[in-house]
């Protein structure tokens, strides 16, 4: 429900049925939504260890105002009870998002709000929040409707256990920059066209969409600094596609390093060629060369981490690799921010384990957590100076 329509109804609800609230229950009411207005200024609590953010005072206060409203439900009638039940949660979609990039766009005030919706049979879809820092373009998605027994992304587990794909679940998305396909954007190289991808926000009626820029390649067009992006999104069970607008326009001023630094070992030779951050992502241009004859098929279980002079690991957003030939390979590596400035960032190169460790493909060999087994290729760092 659009939330100025709400406060509307509320309005004019509270209008139609005057009733006083005892003094106690207005006192209560006041300071707690007083205390609201505070809380969602604070800056967000940082672990040291995890990544997921704890807010103890906004879910103190959420449950308090929770509490008002099922003690205003035994003093309003029914109707308004239904609205205040349809208030939105504190913070956004983004806030709310374990991604550190995105807590601080919405932190440091670098979200817009593309105001596009559109709605078949009942079920409407409307982009919440939309940034962008020239390397990633992430918006939200809220699903609103009767009827929806499942998630807005995947599947869901029924009640007897089994998965199902519920009505209104996402089925297949396409995207046009300014109203040109990402096929053409990319000139025809489907080895390197941006994919919109998406994951569920913290509410299985809500998304979290991205799509990432590989110009880094040298073969696709960069994105420019302002784009209109059309989404085409197909729900199960709903015959008409969904389309939304999303206004993107690059929001940041990124820090870029041109190292051009190499490190050598165990036949391998990895150079970093370019270092771009923002608050939003830190973005990696690697080139990989195996130094003796091998097969390109060796490129599948090499794998690269981040890390800041603390040794936090970056989480990785996205990469997209481009086999120049049998022997080299450039890498357009996207991870997360940093949560603080760092003055050094480390790059480490490791191999994937597979299952059968004389094979190079079929399943990766998994630790006790089902993570998988890295084998860390001593010598193959890169340590770079952070401006």
């Amino acid at each position: 429900m659009n939330n100025n329509n709400l406060e509307k109804q509320i309005r004019e609800l509270g209008k139609a049925n005057i009733q006083e609230l005892p003094p106690l229950l207005r006192s209560r009411q006041d300071s707690i939504y007083a205390s609201l207005a505070t809380i969602v200024q604070d800056p967000v609590e940082k672990e040291k260890k995890k990544k997921k953010r704890i807010y103890p005072k906004i879910a103190a206060a959420v449950s308090a105002a929770i509490v008002l409203s099922v003690m205003l439900t035994a003093v309003y009638p029914p109707t308004l009870a239904n609205a205040l039940k349809q208030l939105p949660w504190i913070g956004g979609i983004f806030e709310r998002a374990d991604d550190i990039g995105l807590q601080a766009a919405q932190r440091l005030g670098l979200i817009t709000r593309p105001n596009s919706s559109d709605t078949h049979d009942g079920i409407t879809l409307s982009a919440e929040e939309a940034v962008f820092d020239g390397n990633r373009l992430a918006f939200s998605v809220k699903r609103e409707g009767e009827g929806l027994d499942g998630k807005l992304t995947g599947v869901t587990i029924g009640a007897d256990g089994k998965p199902f794909l519920g009505k209104g679940s996402i089925m297949s998305a396409e995207v046009l920059i300014d109203g040109v396909s990402m096929e053409e954007f990319s000139d025809g190289h489907w080895e390197a066209v941006p994919f919109l991808t998406w994951m569920e926000g913290k509410e299985q009626s809500t998304a979290i969409f991205q799509l990432v820029d590989s110009s880094n390649l040298g073969i696709t067009k960069p994105f420019p600094d302002q784009f209109e992006l059309t989404v085409t999104l197909l729900l199960n069970g709903i015959d008409t596609p969904y389309i939304l607008e999303i206004p993107a326009r690059k929001v940041t001023e990124n820090s870029i390093v041109v190292p051009d630094m190499r490190a050598q070992a165990e036949g391998w030779s990895l150079t970093l060629q370019k270092l771009e951050y923002s608050p939003l992502t830190t973005r990696l241009l690697l080139n990989i060369e195996q130094e003796t004859d091998g097969d390109y098929a060796d490129f599948n279980t090499l794998g690269f981490e981040v890390t800041d002079e603390q040794g936090l690991v970056l989480e990785n957003i996205s990469q997209k690799a481009l086999l120049s030939s049998n022997r080299s390979q450039d890498l357009n590596l996207l991870v997360e921010p940093f949560e603080k400035h760092p003055n050094m960032l480390t790059i480490r190169g490791y191999l994937y384990e597979f299952e059968d460790p004389k094979s190079k493909s079929g399943a990766f060999k998994t630790d006790s957590s089902g993570n998988p087994v890295k084998h860390y290729i001593d010598g193959l760092e890169i340590n770079v100076l952070v401006k």
